[in-house]
């Protein structure tokens, strides 16, 4: 009988045993748990923090190449204003009124020539006009400059639609329309675009 009893408490404090050990072993499995979950609940919030980064960095690089884009397609857009000012310019000078383009010739070749001995080299076109009175203007105007007024036209007709080349001894002078317009633009093309764009130019 005592033995039974013996064996009864036995069985009693292993069940204790097994029921702490159960106890203990849920109780660190709910840790586990609960560790885990707050883990993963980290993860989710630095992946989901990392995304909403990943997003604005791919919307600030999308709105950074648009932006460029504009300000590409708004540069080429002024230079095509710009070209197309100048080319009208070059028309414009083609068909200057006689007296002013006189005027354009006379001040062109008074401050390019040297020693009023040079040969102008003219477009075929504006031959009879040096012929019909225009060479014996530029001479007096030469000698009242204090040159002398010898200036002479070449054989050969220039290549160029409008101007004067004036051809001297050491060196030649390109009064064609389109070289002297392109040099205006490189000395002013800012000033040309900020009249044009305003404050819109950078």
């Amino acid at each position: 009988m005592a033995i039974n009893k013996i064996i009864l408490k036995i069985q009693e404090e292993a069940s204790q045993e097994v029921a702490d050990l159960l106890a203990a072993a849920k109780n660190k499995a709910a840790v586990s748990v609960d560790k885990i979950n707050k883990a993963a609940m980290t993860k989710v919030e630095e992946i989901k923090a990392q995304s909403e980064m990943d997003a604005a960095e791919a919307v600030r690089r999308q709105l950074l190449i648009a932006e460029l884009e504009a300000r590409k397609n708004t540069l080429d857009r002024k230079r095509k204003v710009i070209e197309e000012v100048f080319a009208q310019a070059e028309k414009e000078l083609a068909r200057l009124p006689k007296d002013r383009w006189e005027k354009l010739i006379i001040k062109t070749v008074l401050q390019a020539s040297e020693k009023g001995t040079e040969k102008l080299c003219v477009p075929l076109a504006d031959v009879e006009k040096y012929k019909g009175g225009l060479l014996a203007k530029l001479n007096a105007a030469l000698v009242a400059s204090g040159k002398k007024g010898e200036l002479t036209l070449t054989d050969e007709a220039a290549k160029f639609a409008g101007g004067v080349l004036i051809i001297g001894e050491n060196s030649d002078f390109d009064g064609s329309f389109k070289t002297i317009l392109h040099e205006v633009r490189r000395k002013s093309e800012r000033e040309v675009a900020a009249l044009l764009f305003g404050s819109e130019v950078n």
